[in-house]
């Protein structure tokens, strides 16, 4: 009997000693030793409710919510009078949006406890997320007359003041909070806040200013100053305040880490890597910090130096969230869509409520092409965070491919309710009204984009397309001259200028309008050879052969990656039925200098239209071995060997190297999607030939090509407005008989 006694005993004193060790560890800081004595203790007994509750506050303390739930949750089973539980499960529910539970638990507490001064507070916040404003006031009003020095209660009060219009009976509440004790800080920002909410920013200033002069030595303050002069645009002010604070307590690392935001956010890096050292020197192993510089390197795409401080993040943390996070962002970065997809997967199975893994994943998905596993990650994000206007505006990006612009306006519309000066989503929603063929609506958010940012040439751009497709040319010519005097290099814009012209027959203004525009572009040849292939176009329209051949030929010196005029000179010579002396002209050049990719580039081009392929595949290949990386041959090689029974997997070598080389060709994007779609991966196919589309609304083959990957897609209705719209605009291209069978199948 006395061994059991003994044992028992035994029991008591390991249960408290690990109980107390474990206080001594939370007493410092150390919060993983202090859970692992807190579970010791309760190991021996299971109903040790202060340890539940010391476990919980550890669980606080490490940022684990879900696990202090838990533990608060086993105090409240095994004590159900125990107030403290009660309470924080209570702040849980509230914080979780569970308003129902978290009341019932105040109210437990307040029956037994009717003075409950925290019991109270949450009562009052609940009935403020209730929007029961007038019940909030007398719930502070109660903790006021238990406890006239409760500060809390005055600025809750004033809150609830300032949401019924209430102004002056705000503002008396707050300055009641301060009078409490004027040196105290949380009561005068909340005056100042209130003070920047009612535009009031003197007053603002000036009490930030006494909080400074009241608590001279506390760092924090000036940091506020700073932010607060950074709102009101007076970055001299901001950047004093921040190294005030940094003097104050240079071994503080926040002020360091928010003056390197401040000047990356004015493109002041190597002040803001400078602030960034700073930081690390003064904490040299602290994983936020070497974080935090992983996506400063990431955003100024020096993803080596990014990579570098993760991978010393993860030796010290191998489970850090957001250096994984990162991993996956770079992964996305360099184009490793579907490693980025596997690591966003693995960060949701361990975080499912993470909206920002679920719209990264979204992100690497739309990089694959695969739009529909895009749109559920997307949908996700928005459903656990509601106001993410990234993932709505992405979301409304595929409506917009998929041809569902009413849905495209919607979530554009759901963006602007709680930002009405988001830019991306009122192009957006132009676009949207513009598709639905709302023109007058959609002249409106152009419209609106211009008054918003008049220095942005995109709103006049945009107007002007709208405007050209009404035939409103002398308003789209008054617009698309405004975006180019924002910016001559625009070539869209210019291009649609001259397409303006074109359709009022003005070939001589158009010609002088391109020779005052190549002066102004100055020495930069990519947009002077646009400029030049467009000299060509109009120069054929007045049947002037010679001089639209000098043209393109320039175009080609200019820019030997620019494909346009290939095409343009190839089919001179075959429209002239004069390819042999075309063919003998340029196999002359290459005698002289055979060291030259463009000659064999142009041969290629001439053979291909004469359906020659094997000379045509030979003259690539030569271009090819000259310069491995000449994207015409490679992009042309891709879709020959793609259409002529060749090796798939070697013509999207090729294409890969043309899109590298010339993301935004229209006709690179086809290329690859014709290559995508020989090889049965038709979500990719769709993506590539949308964007193509995007370029080339009117060529009759990309309309063929979208429509038949959609067709094999399963999406069959989708598909029949584009194989439509293929044979309307040529009924005798390559693929029309096609296009027919695929239309008798609909």
């Amino acid at each position: 009997m006395s061994a059991i006694f003994m044992a028992c005993s035994s029991d008591a004193e390991k249960k408290v000693a690990h109980f107390e060790k474990g206080n001594a560890y939370f007493e410092k800081g150390e919060y993983k030793s202090a859970e692992l004595e807190y579970r010791n203790a309760i190991q021996i007994d299971p109903e040790f409710v202060d340890a539940y509750a010391r476990l919980g506050e550890t669980y606080l303390k490490l940022g684990s919510p879900k696990d202090a739930f838990r533990e608060y949750s086993m105090v409240a089973k095994l004590a159900p009078e125990n107030t403290d539980a009660a309470l924080k499960l209570a702040t849980f529910y509230m914080l979780g949006k569970k308003n129902a539970e978290s009341r019932e638990k105040v109210e437990a507490v307040l029956a037994r406890e009717p003075n409950n001064i925290e019991a109270l507070f949450l009562l009052a916040g609940l009935h403020d997320l209730d929007k029961k404003f007038d019940a909030a006031a007398a719930v502070f009003k109660r903790i006021i007359a238990l406890d006239a020095n409760q500060a809390r209660a005055y600025m809750g009060l004033a809150r609830i003041y300032a949401r019924q219009g209430k102004f002056d009976e705000a503002e008396k509440q707050l300055v009641q909070a301060i009078q409490l004790d004027p040196k105290e800080i949380k009561p005068r920002l909340e005056l100042v806040r209130f003070y920047s909410s009612r535009k009031a920013f003197d007053k603002a200033q000036a009490q930030i200013e006494k909080a400074i002069q009241l608590n001279p030595d506390r760092a924090e303050l000036y940091l506020i100053l700073g932010n607060f002069f950074f709102q009101m645009k007076k970055n001299d002010d901001a950047e004093r305040a921040y190294l005030k604070a940094i003097d104050i307590d240079p071994s503080d690392v926040k002020p360091y880490m928010v003056a390197a935001g401040f000047y990356d956010s004015r493109d002041m890096t190597d002040k803001a890597l400078a602030m960034y050292d700073k930081a690390l020197a003064t904490k040299p192993n602290d994983v936020n910090i070497m974080t935090t510089m992983a996506g400063f390197f990431l955003k100024h795409r020096k993803v080596a130096d990014a990579q570098g401080y993760l991978n010393k993040v993860l030796k010290e943390r191998p489970k850090f969230f957001p250096a994984r996070m990162m991993n996956g962002e770079i992964a996305t970065y360099k184009k490793d869509f579907t490693g980025a997809i596997a690591i966003f997967d693995q960060l949701i199975k361990e975080e499912p409520r993470s909206a920002r893994a679920y719209y990264l994943k979204g992100v690497a998905h739309m990089g694959n092409g695969e739009l529909q596993s895009a749109k559920t990650s997307l949908s996700k994000t928005v459903e656990l965070n509601p106001k993410q206007p990234k993932a709505k505006m992405l979301l409304a990006d595929i409506a917009m491919r998929e041809r569902d612009f009413n849905n495209a306006q919607k979530l554009s519309e759901a963006v602007l309710d709680e930002d009405p000066k988001n830019y991306q989503a009122r192009m957006m929603l132009g676009n949207a009204f513009m598709a639905q063929g709302k023109t007058g609506e959609a002249e409106i958010a152009y419209k609106l984009l211009i008054a918003e940012d008049p220095e942005n040439p995109a709103g006049y751009y945009r107007l002007g397309l709208l405007q050209r497709a009404t035939k409103n040319y002398p308003a789209a010519m008054e617009n698309f001259n405004a975006a180019l005097d924002l910016n001559p290099k625009l070539m869209d814009v210019f291009t649609n200028l001259i397409l303006v012209y074109g359709a009022q027959k003005e070939f001589d203004a158009a010609l002088n309008r391109c020779d005052a525009q190549i002066k102004k572009v100055g020495d930069a040849n990519v947009p002077k050879a646009i400029i030049s292939n467009l000299k060509g176009g109009i120069l054929l329209a007045q049947k002037r052969v010679d001089a639209a051949k000098n043209a393109f030929e320039a175009a080609i010196q200019l820019n030997p990656e620019f494909m346009p005029p290939y095409y343009a000179l190839a089919r001179i010579y075959l429209t002239e039925k004069q390819p042999e002396k075309a063919i003998e002209q340029y196999t002359a050049i290459l005698e002289k200098n055979p060291n030259q990719a463009g000659p064999h580039m142009l041969l290629g081009t001439i053979y291909d239209m004469q359906h020659q392929y094997d000379m045509s595949e030979k003259h690539y290949r030569a271009a090819l071995k000259i310069n491995p990386q000449f994207a015409p041959a490679a992009n042309n090689l891709a879709y020959l060997l793609s259409t002529r029974n060749g090796n798939l997997d070697e013509a999207l070598k090729f294409a890969q190297i043309a899109k590298e080389k010339l993301p935004d060709d229209p006709s690179v994007m086809d290329t690859l999607g014709w290559i995508y779609y020989q090889k049965g991966l038709y979500g990719n196919a769709v993506q590539e030939f949308q964007d193509s589309l995007e370029k080339l609304p009117d060529n009759a083959t990309v309309n063929f090509h979208l429509g038949a990957a959609l067709f094999k897609k399963g999406d069959k209705s989708q598909a029949k407005p584009y194989l439509e719209k293929s044979l309307a605009l040529n009924n005798q291209f390559e693929e029309a008989g096609e296009a027919r069978r695929m239309l008798s199948e609909i």
